[in-house]
């Protein structure tokens, strides 16, 4: 193992990158739970009060290109402390905010501040770690971390709510503080470059930032007021004419934020779609069954934020091991088995919703799903960084969690449209939201399982890092 501080420096930086992940992941969730809350003391309306929640997405999926490549030219370690830094600010200021839109606003500065520290963290953990075990390791409990943190952001959030709303927006504030102060000493410099300075590429930022920006809005807004909107459709042709501007533009860069030949890189791409889709799927069952579970049994925010910890458990434990075996073994098959268990778990709510008592469904759908993710999420982080240097870690970084987040928002929309359209042809919106996600779970199966297979230079080179 190479690594480029002691063994007790590298735990450190493991911990406070996997600290900062957490966070960034966590602060997807937690609000979600909180709504009613906010709605009853600032009086926000219902068709804004889902931009508290979404905003935060809006600025992550945005500016997640942006940030990985500003880490990748102006330093890792420098993006990573100044991001976290206004994180924490934008969190503290959440907790004083007196009116819907300086609360959206907050939620947007966090958003855009994970948008950069997400990327540049896990450029760090790549630098900290050489290959083989160590960063397999590394990578899985890094990806646990982000899962968990997705996962049980709705049970902390509920928890929060129990004392103010204002908690779930502060709550992380501590946490980031102490990181940055321990940062500086555990976290390797910037390395100095020999050479010119990579030119930054400002035509493609000023095209594909405000492209994924208007993209995100576009699909969130989908969710909230229909495809049929104005601000839907108009979004999503002006983010269709910017970032295919931003492709001309980055044909033509002697030095494009993103070189278009990073597309050609299989397990990358691969990756990427898999991430895009599997967790779309999760986040649009998670919306589904967060309605039921509230609507249908009549369960509140905490309990129904707690039915999802059983997985997140699961995550927590499981995900780590599940790393070194993507390392060890090869990505694909780990991938593919992790998405057929998620479509097992969505199949088996459908049969059983009604029929078993809600707890024993929470409980025999959590474990598969929760196991399948354990496999899937680290499984796509380390095929997606197999096959890039150092330098271009960031931007791959960056492109994998736009994946998420664009993905995320996409199905979303589309099992909502679902949902809320089931009823006015005698379905069940439940059944028929629920259906559309197994659905699309089965069809990841087979994509996954089409992905690139590993090579027996890849496992040589696995064995040799040993």
């Amino acid at each position: 193992m190479t690594i480029s501080r002691s063994q007790g420096g590298a735990g450190l930086a493991l911990l406070l990158l996997c600290a900062a992940n957490f966070l960034d992941a966590m602060d997807v969730s937690t609000i979600g739970v909180a709504l009613p809350a906010i709605q009853a003391e600032l009086g926000m309306k219902a068709t804004s009060l889902q931009w508290a929640v979404s905003a935060y997405v809006l600025g992550y999926g945005g500016f997640l290109l942006l940030g990985g490549r500003v880490a990748d030219v102006f330093g890792h370690r420098r993006v990573f402390l100044w991001s976290l830094a206004i994180f924490a600010a934008a969190s503290i200021a959440g907790g004083f905010v007196d009116s819907g839109p300086t609360l959206i606003a907050a939620r947007l500065i966090k958003g855009i501040a994970a948008a950069f520290t997400a990327p540049a963290a896990l450029a760090l953990l790549l630098s900290v770690f050489g290959e083989g075990s160590a960063r397999a390791k590394a990578l899985g409990i890094f990806a646990s971390t982000g899962a968990t943190g997705f996962v049980l952001g709705m049970v902390l959030g509920g928890a929060a709510t129990v004392f103010s709303w204002r908690a779930t927006l502060v709550m992380g504030a501590p946490v980031a503080i102490i990181a940055l102060a321990i940062a500086p000493f555990v976290l390797p410099a910037d390395q100095q470059r020999s050479g010119p300075r990579a030119k930054f590429d400002w035509a493609g930022a000023i095209t594909i930032t405000p492209g994924l920006l208007l993209f995100v809005f576009g699909i969130t807004n989908a969710a909230a007021d229909g495809w049929q909107a104005v601000p839907t459709w108009g979004a999503l042709v002006a983010a269709a004419a910017l970032i295919g501007l931003f492709l001309i533009v980055e044909s033509r860069h002697a030095d494009p934020m993103v070189p278009l030949a990073i597309f050609r890189r299989a397990k990358l791409s691969h990756a990427n779609a898999i991430a895009a889709l599997f967790q779309g799927v999760y986040v649009g069952f998670q919306f589904i069954a967060t309605l039921y579970y509230q609507t249908v049994v009549g369960w509140s925010a905490f309990a129904t934020g707690f039915s999802f910890a059983f997985g997140g458990v699961c995550v927590m434990f499981l995900a780590p091991r599940f790393a070194t075996i993507a390392q060890n073994r090869g990505t694909t098959g780990l991938m593919t088995l992790g998405v057929a268990l998620q479509a097992l778990s969505y199949i088996f709510w459908i049969l059983s919703v009604g029929h078993i008592n809600p707890v024993w469904l929470v409980v025999l759908s959590q474990l598969p799903l929760g196991v399948g993710y354990a496999m899937t999420y680290p499984s796509v982080q380390v095929a997606a960084l197999s096959d890039v240097g150092e330098d271009q870690s960031g931007l791959a970084s960056g492109l994998l969690f736009a994946s998420f987040q664009i993905g995320g928002g996409i199905v979303l929309a589309a099992a909502s449209a679902i949902f809320g359209a089931a009823s006015g042809f005698g379905w069940d919106p439940y059944f028929a939201g629920i259906t559309f996600v197994a659905v699309l779970a089965v069809l990841v199966t087979l994509a996954a399982a089409l992905g690139p297979r590993a090579s027996v230079v890849d496992r040589n080179i696995y064995q040799a890092a040993e």
